[in-house]
């Protein structure tokens, strides 16, 4: 197994330069990303033995999160530096197509990672085939209360991070929490706590698990043993990701939260703001491109919103209007990979996307 130290580019900001370990196995494996703990870099998951077990049976894509090591930025707490791990997965592919077989994609997570997965598990609802969390935050605003050590307190508070408190910024810690989108959620997820966990309480799973019920999610799996914050049970873990290889399939219609972004195989829509907050309904055609959105604000910081919409089948133009009716001007940017087309547009609130050509 060689490990690669990649630099790379946001796909969303050009600025802002990414870096992570590229874990490229011997022959063709699936693609895996990692999220490391909220305190530590790719580095120290790797050299606290986190991802080992994962490396005999992945192409393992370890990111350094903003402001770790040596990526750029400021940590944004599942917001849109979740974006910069599916970035990473892109660089993987255009750079060694070869080693990586497409037998499933998964993301792992414990901790701060943890919370990363279940965030992008809402957000990212058919990327996936199989993910696991374990030791992760659900909801931000329970886990600032619950941590009477004030060990990350300070960072939420932190505007860079979230930003106030959970009764002076409500949707900031909203938006950023997977127990805010498991509505969402399609990926075959595990979810694993320890019950003697004082760094982030069990509390996090129980809501998790307790929401997911409410829903009736047969595809999330929740497991509790009696260990502290080191609670992955990796026989587990492994056995859940392996067995699952196919990713979910999305209707050709209907309706996604949309908490700071809403990533898709067919189509992305971001947000501003990693605290806006909305949701969009969509319909694909019958080769499950995109053929239209609407996208209903619920919460904005701003009056007037940048929005951003992704689209996975280049060549295609876009009709854009408000919820007026009128239309709106958008700048289409085609990236040098030529795999999608970004329309980047300004708007007062809601928007409906056509897609024509």
């Amino acid at each position: 197994m060689k490990m690669h130290e990649g630099e790379y580019t946001s796909s969303i900001d050009k600025n802002l330069k990414l870096t992570a370990e590229f874990h490229i196995p011997p022959d063709p494996r699936p693609l895996c990303l990692f999220f490391h703990g909220w305190h530590m870099t790719a580095a120290s998951a790797r050299t606290s033995g986190f991802i080992q077990p994962l490396l005999e049976h992945f192409f393992l894509v370890n990111v350094d999160m903003r402001g770790r090591s040596k990526s750029s930025g400021h940590p944004d707490s599942s917001g849109h530096e979740l974006i910069d791990g599916l970035d990473g997965l892109e660089y993987a592919r255009e750079n060694w197509k070869d080693r990586i077989s497409p037998d499933g994609l998964y993301a792992v997570g414990g901790s701060g990672g943890g919370g990363n997965v279940l965030s992008l598990a809402g957000k990212a609802p058919d990327i996936f085939s199989a993910a696991v969390s374990w030791a992760g935050m659900s909801d931000y605003a329970v886990w600032y209360r619950d941590d009477i050590r004030g060990r990350y307190r300070d960072e939420m508070e932190d505007k860079k991070w979230i930003g106030g408190n959970p009764g002076t910024n409500p949707e900031g810690y909203r938006s950023r929490s997977g127990l805010s989108v498991v509505e969402n959620v399609l990926t075959r997820l595990l979810v694993i706590h320890g019950r003697k966990d004082v760094s982030v309480p069990v509390i996090s799973t129980e809501l998790y698990e307790a929401r997911s019920r409410e829903l009736e999610k047969s595809n999330i799996t929740v497991h509790y043993n009696d260990k502290g914050h080191s609670s992955i049970e990796w026989p587990l873990a492994m056995e859940h990701l392996l067995k699952n290889k196919r990713q979910p399939q999305i209707p050709r219609f209907g309706r996604f939260l949309v908490h700071s972004f809403l990533a898709l195989r067919s189509f992305w829509i971001i947000l501003e703001n990693p605290s806006d907050m909305g949701y969009s309904d969509y319909s694909l055609d019958s080769e499950g491109n995109l053929q239209s959105l609407s996208f209903h604000l619920a919460y904005s910081h701003g009056d007037i919103n940048q929005y951003l919409v992704r689209l996975f089948t280049c060549g295609k133009k876009v009709e854009i209007t408000d919820g007026s009716g009128n239309k709106i001007d958008c700048v289409c940017c085609a990236p040098g990979t030529k795999k999608y087309n970004d329309f980047s547009f300004r708007c007062k609130g809601d928007f409906t996307l056509q897609v024509t050509g």
